[in-house]
This record gives structure tokens, C-alpha cells and sequence, in this order.
């Protein structure tokens, strides 16, 4: 029930962060969640800030330089732009340490299921791209150039594409041997 309850604040919180314009606004709830995070603060804010960077700073500097070419201002836009993506984004990793999402979907089978077969592919893929970094880094005595980096990459997309195809069908014959399919409840 917590879980569920977790999952609903977060859910209303986000559709109400995207109705605040005001970066004072913004700016004092990413403060408040700052401050009620407590010790995990730090690791959270740096996660959140690594999260966010590439894409904020290509957003935020597209958006620049076509403002500027046009002569209208961007300070605040790029400033509540930013302030309510790391807010979000902030939010959203305090959500994950707290919050067992499969608990929180257990009302719906269905979403319950697509929760278990996200998870366990997400665990899959964290454990393969882990030993490939640890193989490429070890067969590697200095830094590899750009295309030697490219074509280990492409390797490595492809085989966490099959992996994926095969951890699904595991997971589900796994759970349909355990009766998840079955219409009786």
C-alpha cells in the first residue's frame, strides 16, 4: 500500500511540476526536496545532475542560439527549463531507493507483468554491459581511438539485443509455468 501511495504522490507531483512556471516556484521545491532527502542528497543531486547534463546543455544551448538569432530573450525559459528537469529528475531517482515498483503495480496483472519482464532486463543488461566494459578495458593496454570504441559498441548493441530476445522468452516461460497467464485469480 505504501508502495502504491509512493507511486501515486510521484505521479501527481510530476503532472503538478509541469504546471509551475515560476523558477522561484521551482527553484524552492527542488530546495524542499534537497532538504528532505536528507543524507542521500548528495549522491542523488550528482546521479540527477549526470542524468541530465548532455541533454540539458544541448537543449538549453539550441534554444540560445535560436533566441538569440532572433532577438527575443531566453534567460528565463533556459532557467525554468533546466530548475524543473532536475527537479523531476531528482525526484525521480528519491523515488526509486524508495519505492518497490512491482508492490505498487500489483493491482493490474498485466502492468505487473510488463514491471517484472522491465526489471529483469534491466538487471540482465547492467550485469552484461558490467563485463563487457571489464573485457574491453582488460584486452586494451593503452586508450583504444574513436573506431576501435565504435565497432566494440556495435558488438555490444547487438549482443544485448539477443540477449534481451532470449532473457524475455525465459521470463516469460518462467512466469507462465508459475501460472501468472492463468484467468483464474
Amino acid at each position: 500500500m505504501k508502495d502504491r501511495l509512493l507511486l501515486s504522490v510521484w505521479l501527481v507531483a510530476v503532472v503538478g511540476i509541469t504546471f509551475i512556471h515560476d523558477p522561484l516556484w521551482l527553484g524552492g521545491l527542488l530546495t524542499a526536496a534537497l532538504l528532505l532527502a536528507g543524507r542521500a542528497t548528495p549522491t542523488l543531486l550528482k546521479r540527477a545532475l549526470i542524468a541530465i547534463a548532455l541533454v540539458n546543455i544541448a537543449v538549453s544551448l539550441g534554444f540560445v542560439l535560436s533566441a538569440s538569432l532572433a532577438g527575443e530573450p531566453w534567460g528565463l525559459f533556459v532557467l525554468r527549463l533546466n530548475l524543473r528537469v532536475l527537479l523531476l529528475t531528482f525526484l525521480t531517482l528519491w523515488l526509486a531507493r524508495h519505492l518497490d515498483l512491482v508492490r505498487a503495480v500489483d493491482f493490474s496483472r498485466s502492468l505487473q507483468f510488463v514491471v517484472v519482464l522491465a526489471l529483469g532486463q534491466i538487471k540482465t543488461f547492467q550485469r552484461l554491459l558490467t563485463d563487457y566494459r571489464m573485457a574491453f578495458r582488460s584486452r586494451s593496454l593503452g586508450r583504444p581511438d574513436l573506431a576501435t570504441r565504435a565497432r566494440s559498441a556495435g558488438r555490444q548493441a547487438g549482443a544485448l539485443l539477443e540477449k534481451a530476445e532470449l532473457q524475455a522468452t525465459e521470463v516469460n516461460l518462467g512466469m507462465r509455468s508459475r501460472g501468472f497467464f492463468d484467468d483464474r485469480t
